[in-house]
């Protein structure tokens, strides 16, 4: 609103327009009125007498001011003037010097009294714009009380809403100075509003983020752009550094310029860590199906290594039971046909057995028959064992054991399995005219086996997966060097199971390669004795064989033969049971996975049967995890074996069950 525009200031104006009118109508009136009073008192005064006309033109010049008076002044004059002229002659000169003295004294009462009245209407206005400005100042006074009510409310509504925030609420000056927090910012620090002037979050900021924090406040500063991060606090009532995302804006005044910042720290903590476990979940999601990808990959790799690994064997023994139907048993082409025979059996039962104890190393549940074991001894052994595979690929082979005895704790059959498979390995992948060497070593880390060669190395890439399942470095068709890929993969879970480790070293392909065993060393145990004894001939023994397949069985019994014994069949469960009662074995060898009457059916039959509590009990079966060999037992077995058997180790068992007491 302008000033014009205030009714209290178009008041005064209003009125001292109608006053400057009225006051040249009233100076005209009192000229009138001048002269009037001059022709009143000019008949009986006997003559014109100027004392009453300037009276009134006095009070006219108070009234009027000194223009209109001076106006009223000379119409007076004038007036008394044409008064003055009478027929009978000319003025007389009396009268002449009083209308002077009249116009002079009225001239003179004018401009005093004018002067007396511009005084008083400045002082009327001064009183007037002063009250005015009274007025103006206790309307605006009004208003700043209303207005300081209104932000005192306004902030008091503000700091209860900013109290009452789980954020921290907080401002600055335009140079980044705080000025303000709300309580939480109180209750986190531990400080109080009077400590203001010293709050800083610099200091409890984490390391790594206080450069970039102030670098990116200091920048929001120099340019007003609106401020956003994310850093850690550490406050003194919290025990770690937590994650608060700051957000800031300006505040600017009509001419642009930065007044205030107000800013929020918000914690996210929680949503930091959730987004860091979804970061996490969706990486090791990513992992799995990636190592589900390899493992189906792998899987069908393996598969058809499998098929190719099986079905070779089965060629020269399918060729070599061909040649012995049709040639003089006993003959030259027969022993080669049987050996043959023999060979690739063998070399089936150790890929079963391989696959077998892979999958038993995995789920732990391999039992070491551990003892003490002197390691120069037992690589002796083992290489004497394997020289022959080495003689006959063309390579040598060198031992080179420690100068003194080196003893473990451990399993003497896998340590021996161990050794073997780096033996066959290195025989395997090294060429004719090549070497070998395996050295045992004493060191202060445990005792360490060494089989080297300079063989065609191992590639780069394979390393670090050379001791998983299924892992092979040769993948020509051929596979002439190939197998199923669990050699080395037994070695590593053998090795850890005896609290070892081992490590595969090459210079790349065509260097040769190195796997280092090592193995915690243990005291020279106290010297035996007591000389082991032979078991000596075995004795003859009634055996019965339930077997429901006839081959399996028949071959059994001729074998069994071969050692004296005396051998009966059954093939089903119900006729083993009648032929214990009428043969009166001493031991019954039986398969479980019988037609109609399970082995352990069999067995817990006989178990009944008070009449045969002296007859020994042996599974013979495919099924050889160790929970078959615990139902086995539990259903009244003495002994457990898997299929195809090792007849000397079958052999002995026997001659130990039948000279074994009989139970109570």
């Amino acid at each position: 609103m302008t000033t014009s525009d205030c009714p209290t200031t178009r008041r005064p104006l209003a009125r001292a327009s109608l006053g400057t009118a009225s006051r040249w109508w009233l100076s005209l009136l009192s000229g009138a009125a001048a002269t009037g009073v001059a022709a009143a008192l000019a008949g009986p005064l006997d003559g014109i007498y100027f004392a009453l006309p300037t009276a009134v033109l006095s009070v006219s010049a108070l009234v009027t001011g000194a223009g209109p008076a001076l106006t009223s002044t000379l119409l007076a004059t004038l007036g008394i003037a044409a008064l003055m002229e009478v027929p009978e002659g000319p003025p007389r000169r009396s009268d002449i010097l009083q209308l002077v003295a009249f116009f002079v004294t009225g001239t003179v009462v004018s401009l005093v009294s004018g002067s007396l009245h511009k005084r008083r209407a400045r002082d009327a206005q001064e009183r007037i714009a002063a009250s005015h400005a009274a007025e103006e100042a206790e309307r605006r006074a009004t208003e700043t009380r209303v207005s300081l009510d209104a932000l005192r409310a306004s902030e008091a509504k503000f700091q209860q809403l900013a109290d009452s925030m789980p954020q921290i609420i907080w401002s600055t000056r335009p140079d980044g100075t705080n000025d303000y927090y709300n309580r939480k910012w109180y209750e986190l620090t531990g400080t109080t509003e009077d400590q203001i002037a010293d709050a800083s979050w610099v200091p409890i900021l984490h390391p790594e983020d206080r450069e970039r924090c102030v670098n990116v406040w200091a920048e929001c500063l120099r340019t007003g752009k609106p401020y956003q991060d994310e850093y850690r606090f550490k406050f003194p009532t919290t025990s770690e550094y937590r994650w608060y995302l700051g957000r800031a804006l300006a505040v600017r005044d009509e001419a642009g310029r930065i007044v205030r910042w107000y800013g929020t720290s918000t914690d996210i903590h929680e949503a930091k860590r959730t987004e860091a476990a979804l970061r996490a979940s969706e990486e090791r999601h990513r992992a799995l199906a990636e190592a589900l990808r390899e493992a189906d990959r792998r899987k069908d790799e393996f598969l058809a290594m499998l098929s190719h690994e099986l079905r070779n064997p089965l060629a020269p023994i399918k060729n070599s039971l061909y040649i012995l139907s049709r040639v003089q048993p006993g003959s030259d082409k027969a022993r080669r046909a049987e050996h043959v025979i023999e060979r690739q059996v063998e070399h089936m039962t150790r890929l079963i057995d391989d696959l077998l104890d892979v999958t038993r190393i995995s789920r732990r549940k391999i039992q070491l028959q551990r003892t003490p074991v002197e390691m120069n001894e037992l690589v002796r052994r083992t290489v004497e064992d394997h020289r022959s595979v080495f003689d006959t690929c063309g390579v040598a082979l060198a031992l080179a054991p420690a100068d003194r005895p080196l003893w473990v704790d451990g399993d003497p059959t896998r340590l021996s399995q161990i050794v073997g498979n780096l033996l066959q390995n290195a025989a395997k992948f090294t060429s004719r005219g090549g070497k070998a060497e395996v050295a045992v070593e004493a060191q202060t880390s445990g005792v360490l086996v060494h089989v080297r060669d300079n063989g065609m190395g191992i590639e780069a890439d394979i390393l670090p997966r050379l001791f998983d399942p299924f892992t092979q470095a040769d993948t020509t068709l051929d596979r002439s060097r190939g197998g199923l890929g669990l050699g080395l993969a037994l070695v590593k879970g053998l090795v850890e199971l005896h609290g070892g480790d081992v490590q595969a070293r090459s210079a790349g392909p065509n260097q040769g390669a190195e796997f280092t065993v090592r193995l915690p060393e243990v005291p020279a145990p106290a010297r035996d004795a007591t000389p082991c004894s032979s078991p000596g001939a075995v004795p003859l023994g009634r055996i019965l064989v339930i077997e429901d397949n006839f081959d399996a069985a028949e071959s059994l019994k001729e074998a069994l033969e071969l050692g004296a014994h005396q051998v009966c069949l059954a093939h089903s469960g119900p006729e083993g049971l009648e032929k214990v009662r009428t043969f009166r074995p001493d031991v019954v060898v039986c398969d479980i996975g019988l037609p109609g009457m399970d082995g352990y059916e069999v067995a817990r039959a006989i178990r009944a049967d008070p009449a045969q509590r002296s007859t020994r009990l042996v599974a013979l079966t495919g099924y050889a995890s160790p929970e078959d060999r615990q139902r086995a037992s539990a259903a009244g077995f003495d002994r457990h074996l898997g299929k195809p058997p090792d007849f000397d180790a079958l052999l002995q068992m026997l001659h130990e069950l039948v000279l074994a007491p009989a139970p109570a």
